[in-house]
């Protein structure tokens, strides 16, 4: 477990030693609290984070293969405190 200021996550992954924290700090935002398990991959060494909840979960290892870049470090988070009742403004539309 890690804690950070965004919350406690568990940390499933760490590929070659990619969880920064303070990188993960600056680019979580709110909308990833509705998703139980974050990819953080790096493309062009820019930090891309992706959500998935509990169903698509069984598809990350095809996210990684297939969009993140060859080789690249990458971690799999899971959030024990994840919002599942988050309403996004898409969400009600």
């Amino acid at each position: 477990m890690v804690e950070t200021n965004k919350g406690l996550f568990e940390i499933i992954k760490d590929d070659k030693k990619a969880f920064v924290i303070n990188e993960f700090e600056d680019k979580f935002v709110e909308y990833l609290t509705k998703y139980e398990y974050i990819v953080g991959d790096y493309s062009n060494n820019i930090l891309r984070l992706k959500g998935f909840d509990k169903k698509n979960a069984k598809f990350i290892p095809d996210y990684i293969n297939e969009f993140c870049a060859l080789d690249q470090q990458y971690y799999i988070l899971r959030n024990p405190n994840f919002n599942k009742d988050y309403k996004d403004e898409e969400d009600e539309l």
